[in-house]
């Protein structure tokens, strides 16, 4: 590749050039839920089982199936299931005892979990559909009047997957698909239900972590007509907290073309991280504690202005910056995150659709370019751990997220952005006092050509020293930079975080100051930052000024990029400060939240305080 090219992934800025970022990289280990680690299984997995022929093909990328989507609807399993004859309204027990018949539904999944694969597979049923024997006219004959006989089907297909794996089963269960885009259909009161009696069922039988309640891109979404889609799922909370395992939801961003010009909008990243904080605030109150998260779905979600299936360099490149960007956040909020799964497939084709657009392989074994999303990441393995950084707290939107990962088996520091802006964006990285002095490193970056299409490049070398630590990223790219360090140059402390939630979720905003309380145990805390999520209609003008810590001012804040602050009828925003540790007190925290304008609409959704403690070594 010739040095032309080699400027159009990452340029380096000589001469006096103004940093709009900084990125801090701190020599200590970052933990989050107790590890440091890079654990690939938790990030690589894509949706849907693969076909035999494609399972190499994917792994040669560092992929694996991570969801197994729709047995109850595939092959038509329930509505097929004959009634027990002994127990009217119920299917019958013994209908997968059938050794062929389990071998028929269930080798596919064998298949995809042998030879060196770590058994963490989602299950997901579609959840609606039945045979005509039961009795459906309360759910417009999707859903079973009786709750617990929908449950019973979900129970007995668990029992047939653990009798021929012989205990191998999935470790998640999502029971219904996306319930909250099925209004019409089932309220979530039912909901909720379900989920309570298939977690009775499939505890008092295996060893299987239930999840729900599986929610859709609504998600992002959740402050809509004030909060009026969240108070549905706080009330499937109260209803199921105590026996689910793991809250699910999806999570996506949508491309909309006109003319030569496109944007995206969606969840990542304010979004993402104030839904996320909702659900652990809302939980740590109800319990004090957190509950964990699975995003079985996120990615690139709706097309608007061009046909969303037709080949497009538009679309290939918004599926891969998207799942990129997506993961970025995830990998920063480690300590809720069980597991993300990627919204591509290893081929989507089916009868009657053509489209590649979610897919890494043609059914031939060739690789799109959906390919570059793992590729990116596939160097990333256990042998890495997180280092701590810093955004710079100027009062502004950020639009680069950093990340940051050593290795002390490779000798290297990797530093990882991602940039949300449709413009160039000039990024220092600055390593605090100096504890490394990259000179040269070298550079893998996906951007988008002129053509709109995808380019990834690996390994480019250049030479930071020459510019005082500057480097450039194109609009919209996302790069991993690596500087080999010697090993005695690496971290020798580990910083673990733990976040602690406030008393209250959605706090209205009456006049010009919130407030809310954290409580905080006894012990020696290292650094701190508070993230408030505030939600008001757009035709309201206001902004966070500043917040006092036990009665302290600090007014050193950026905030996440809020990618759907052109398309929503919100601004749902998230402002993180920086809290000095000296201000903590054991016990109660008032925290007090100021703000520009006096207001009669919103709220403040959450507020959350990630401590951070030295820790030993990882």
């Amino acid at each position: 590749m010739n040095w032309t090219q080699v400027f159009l992934t990452l340029s380096l800025i000589v001469g006096g050039v103004y940093s709009e970022n900084t990125v801090t990289i701190h020599p200590q280990w970052l933990a989050q839920g107790g590890s440091a680690r890079y654990d690939s299984n938790r990030w690589n997995k894509h949706n849907g089982l693969d076909r035999t022929s494609l399972i190499p093909n994917c792994r040669s990328i560092g992929t694996d199936s991570g969801r197994w989507n729709n047995r109850d609807l595939n092959g038509r399993l329930f509505q097929d299931w004959p009634e027990d004859p002994n127990r009217s309204g119920y299917p019958d027990p013994n209908h997968l005892k059938n050794v062929t018949k389990q071998q028929e539904l269930f080798s596919k999944y064998v298949e995809n979990i042998m030879s060196g694969y770590e058994n963490d597979m989602i299950m997901m049923a579609g959840g609606l559909y039945y045979p005509s024997w039961i009795n459906t006219s309360e759910h417009e004959g999707q859903f079973p009047n009786n709750v617990d006989a929908a449950a019973e089907f979900m129970t007995l297909m668990l029992q047939g997957v653990y009798d021929y794996t012989k205990g191998h089963m999935p470790h998640y269960f999502e029971p219904i698909n996306e319930p909250d885009g099925k209004g019409r259909i089932l309220n979530f009161t039912t909901v909720a239900k379900f989920h309570k009696l298939v977690a009775e069922k499939l505890h008092a039988r295996f060893n299987i972590k239930v999840s729900g309640p599986t929610l859709d891109g609504e998600t992002g979404l959740a402050d809509r007509k004030d909060f009026s889609y969240w108070r549905r799922v706080a009330n499937f909370l109260d209803v199921t907290l105590g026996y689910i395992d793991v809250f699910s939801f999806h999570s996506y961003n949508s491309l909309t073309v006109s003319g030569n010009s496109h944007n995206f909008s969606g969840m990542n990243e304010a979004r993402l991280v104030a839904f996320v904080d909702l659900v652990e605030n809302y939980v740590s109150q109800k319990t004090g504690k957190i509950i964990p998260l699975v995003i079985s779905e996120y990615g690139r979600g709706p097309v608007e202005g061009i046909d969303k299936y037709a080949p497009s360099g538009i679309v290939d490149f918004s599926t891969i910056y998207q799942a990129n960007g997506h993961r970025f956040t995830q990998l920063g909020l480690r300590e809720y995150i069980d597991r993300a799964v990627v919204f591509l497939l290893a081929n989507e084709k089916y009868p009657g659709h053509d489209s590649l657009n979610w897919s890494l392989f043609t059914l031939q074994g060739n690789a799109t370019r959906m390919v570059d999303v793992f590729k990116f990441w596939y160097k990333f393995t256990s042998g890495y751990s997180f280092i701590r950084t810093t955004s710079q707290y100027d009062g502004e939107e950020r639009t680069v997220s950093p990340l940051a990962m050593s290795s002390t088996l490779n000798n290297e520091t990797v530093i990882l952005l991602h940039s949300y802006s449709q413009k160039s964006q000039a990024v220092k990285l600055d390593f605090e006092d100096g504890w490394i002095k990259p000179t040269t490193g070298e550079a893998t970056c996906i951007t988008i050509k002129d053509d709109w299409y995808p380019l990834i490049t690996f390994n480019e070398p250049f030479d930071i020293q020459k510019t005082q630590g500057m480097v450039e990223l194109p609009p919209e790219a996302t790069c991993h930079l690596t500087f080999k360090t010697p090993s005695n140059k690496l971290p020798s402390v580990t910083l673990n975080e733990t976040t602690y939630y406030g008393a209250d979720t959605l706090i209205p905003i009456k006049g010009n100051i919130v407030l809310t309380v954290i409580s905080l145990p006894d012990g020696q805390y290292h650094s701190a930052r508070l993230r408030v999520s505030t939600s008001w209609p757009i035709n309201e003008t206001n902004n966070v000024s500043y917040i006092t810590f036990n009665l302290h001012r600090l007014d050193c804040f950026y905030k996440l990029y809020d990618s759907d602050k052109f398309n929503s009828t919100t601004y749902w925003e998230v402002w993180e400060f920086a809290v000095p540790t000296s201000l903590f007190v054991t016990g109660a925290n008032l925290v007090q939240v100021y703000f520009s304008n006096n207001m009669t609409a919103g709220y403040v959704s959450s507020v959350a305080l990630v401590t951070a403690k030295l820790t030993q070594p990882i």
